[in-house]
């Protein structure tokens, strides 16, 4: 006894080797941590890493635990208990052995009684302490009430399944989600034991059960011998299983896009002071054009909370519009795309994301080329995204503010519903609808205010996202159909909830145009196979059928408005004359093919795009920079009208160069306002100035034959004394970064359409 009490402990004096022990934000993203060594040569410096100095955080290093176990630790389980719980061990490896049924089953009595006696003995043990403790009597149990077993055989596992009426709330057309309630539903089968997988001499369990009488006969074209295998397979030993977690339902609290490495604020790219200046200039400015935000609930705390991804391009594209922001810009720019492709590698899923890839596609800045074009691959991603967290459902929450997850109008739950728990603050989302410049501020996820306005920014999402995904499959020519769902047949009333956004209105607005326009394109496609006496049945048809839209949605403007008012309905009846175009020029294409007499159709083509730069030139002349921040296909379809209008000319009024003066007069101001549009402020470069830049190349190639009475000059820098007096023309000039864009080459041909056709997809210029 005496030589264990001498025996030294070695715990405290046991050290590690003298090495640099790694911070806590190091350990957290399992990075090595880079100390700089202290002036004595240890590592015992009191600097921070490298790491917590890049991104301007505290460097905290716990302190070193001793190697070794404690002296005189024991483990937490003594005496009968740790017996009992090795004993329990032991059964639950038998349980799931391969003869673990039979196993249990033929477990003799005494064996049986002897576990349940040391079970009671421990306790009663238990029980007898707390007594002591408590000085309270409590009621002897018998060994069956103090211990319940789980079930063990398939047969009392059926027993405790119980269906509720909740049970599955997919619609009944849906394979999928029935597929999965019933392998929820279930039970598990018993393996396969020594002996049962030979077949037994004598008839099967099929054919006795066929030559039972009381079944109903379905009529099935099928030999008997079919059948008996196939009730043999269902009571016959089951196969060995695979992928039995496959229709397992998502987590309640799927990872985000969150984290200390995809945070522009934690990675020392823009502070919080800045976020919060930049969200109210997005609100302010981009969001009447782009109309998938709530202000109320989108806070910047709130959505740096969500999503990295929607975080960064709101304040990326804030501080392209911003004069004041060029120091950020880039650098929010390109951490923006790099997250754009981080998430759609890793396949987060979240309706931040579906917002984040829309605010970037609307207003992102080209590519350097075409080839590295990615918008379609983000857009169908996006799409797919909403559509698998179930935003096309109509949300329940309208009418039923108190249930917990959104449901679908016909009392259905969505298939990723978000339950009030993970909306709750907590370590993910500290602040939840603070608004800006409130810290204290914060939603209650019991609210029924709260949880409408999460509603209807998933439906926000989805309306948003489809028509984005719908017009640019429309410029394209691929798919002009229109899907209808609950939410999309009951529009009309959406704008006008109580907590409905501005914008609001405006989304209703461009959805039932499209609805208008899809069905419109199928009448133009069955008349365009008719002979018509009538030159301009085209023209009649499509104002007869836009012409309700139009009385309902475009009321003349009030002159009087504020110029920030008027922005978003000047911007609707851009997308209305700009769809009327197309719609146009879809007729004219059929007209074409069906070897009919086009020069009327022609004619209405050519004064539709004609009318479209004009409006073009007026608004952005009048309007200037707020007008600026309309979305990337408003301009394609600007530099479209010029384009068609160009090309239509000579079949409408003579192929003669002189003839065109005015229309290349018109078309050179349009190329000049979209080359503003796109730089204006000097350190913005968007989608409208490359547009410009190849329309005037076409038109200087155009202007050609006009060289001897009007010679063209080389430059096209406007005079000094007109960019002087007028701020909204930036100084920066787009035609040096002709090897950062690659635009070599030449465009006037068909590369102008080649353009708009990476932009809008594969579709066909005329």
């Amino acid at each position: 006894m005496a030589r264990r009490t001498e025996r030294p402990v070695t715990r405290q004096k046991s050290h590690g080797p003298s090495t640099a022990a790694a911070c806590e934000a190091c350990r957290r993203l399992k990075m090595r941590c880079i100390r700089p060594t202290a002036s004595d040569g240890s590592h015992a410096s009191t600097e921070s890493c490298e790491r917590c100095k890049r991104n301007n955080r505290t460097c905290a290093v716990p302190p070193q635990r001793p190697l070794g176990r404690r002296p005189g630790a024991v483990g937490r389980y003594q005496g009968l208990q740790k017996a009992s719980r090795r004993m329990q061990a032991e059964l639950r490896k038998a349980r799931v052995s391969t003869n673990s049924t039979h196993e249990v089953a033929n477990m003799s009595s005494g064996d049986g009684e002897a576990l349940d006696h040391l079970l009671s003995i421990i306790q009663n043990s238990d029980s007898n302490g707390e007594d002591t403790s408590s000085n309270q009597p409590t009621e002897a149990k018998t060994p069956a009430e103090q211990v319940q077993p789980p079930p063990m055989t398939a047969t009392r596992v059926s027993d405790t399944y119980i269906p509720t009426p909740h049970a599955s709330r997919e619609p009944v057309s849906n394979p999928l989600a029935l597929l999965a309630d019933a392998s929820d539903a279930a039970p598990p089968s018993p393996p396969i034991e020594p002996g049962q997988g030979e077949p037994s001499p004598g008839p099967g369990i099929g054919w006795r059960l066929l030559h039972q009488p009381g079944y109903i006969s379905l009529e099935l074209n099928l030999s008997r011998d079919s059948l008996e295998t196939g009730l043999d397979a269902l009571f016959g030993p089951s196969r060995e299983p695979y992928r039995l977690q496959y229709f397992r339902p998502a987590d309640t609290s799927p990872p985000r896009d969150v984290g200390p490495d995809l945070d522009p604020v934690e990675l020392a790219l823009i502070s919080m002071e800045e976020a919060y200046t930049l969200f109210p200039i997005y609100f302010a400015r981009l969001h009447p054009f782009n109309g998938i935000l709530d202000p109320m609930l989108h806070t910047a705390d709130y959505v740096r909370s969500q999503s990295a991804l929607l975080f960064t391009w709101i304040l990326a594209l804030t501080a392209q519009f911003d004069q004041g922001s060029a120091g950020i810009a880039k650098r929010l720019r390109l951490h923006g795309e790099k997250l754009s492709r981080h998430v759609h590698t890793c396949g987060y899923k979240s309706v931040e994301i579906v917002q984040g890839y829309y605010i970037s596609l609307l207003s992102a800045t080209p590519a350097r080329t075409l080839s590295e074009e990615r918008s379609w691959l983000y857009t169908m991603y996006a799409v797919g995204v909403a559509s698998e967290l179930g935003l096309d459902q109509v949300s329940r929450l309208h009418h039923d503010p108190s249930a917990t997850y959104p449901y679908s109008a016909s009392g259905d739950v969505t298939n990723n519903a978000v339950p009030r728990q993970s909306l709750a603050p907590g370590p993910a989302n500290p602040v939840i609808g603070k608004p800006h410049g409130d810290a204290s501020a914060y939603h209650s996820t019991e609210d029924p205010t709260y949880l409408q306005r999460l509603a209807r920014n998933r439906e926000r999402t989805w309306l948003r996202i489809l028509l984005w995904e719908r017009a640019n499959s429309a410029a394209c020519g691929r798919m002009n159909a229109f899907p209808e769902t609950e939410l999309t047949r009951n529009i009309e009333s959406w704008w006008m909830h109580p907590l409905a956004d501005s914008t609001d209105k405006h989304t209703c607005a461009f959805i039932l145009l499209r609805c208008h326009l899809a069905s419109l394109h199928v009448e133009l496609r069955r008349q365009a196979a008719v002979p018509h006496t009538d030159a301009n049945w085209a023209s009649r048809l499509i104002n007869t059928s836009l012409e309700p839209w139009l009385k309902t949605w475009l009321p003349p403007l009030d002159a009087g408005l504020p110029h920030c008012e008027r922005l978003p309905t000047v911007h609707l009846y851009h997308v209305y004359i700009h769809n009327r175009l197309w719609t146009l020029s879809f007729a004219l294409h059929a007209s074409i093919n069906g070897n009919r007499d086009i020069s009327a159709i022609q004619m209405d083509c050519f004064e539709a795009a004609v009318h479209c730069c004009e409006v073009a030139v007026h608004d952005l002349r009048t309007f200037g920079e707020p007008l600026y921040c309309m979305l990337a296909p408003t301009w394609a379809m600007i530099s479209y009208a010029a384009v068609l209008a160009l090309k239509l000319f000579p079949h409408v009024h003579g192929s003669r160069p002189r003839y065109q003066i005015e229309l290349l007069a018109l078309l050179g101001q349009v190329a000049l306002q979209l080359e503003r549009a796109g730089t204006t402020p000097s350190h913005r470069l968007g989608i409208a100035a490359l547009l410009g830049q190849h329309l005037l190349r076409i038109l200087r190639a155009k202007a050609a034959g006009l060289g001897d009475a009007f010679p063209v000059a080389e430059s096209t820098e406007m005079p000094f004394e007109t960019r002087a007096h007028d701020p909204m023309v930036s100084t920066y000039n787009p035609l040096l970064t002709t090897v950062a864009m690659g635009t070599q080459g030449d465009l006037t041909g068909d590369g102008f359409a080649d353009l708009l056709g990476e932009l809008f997809g594969p579709g066909e210029i005329y």
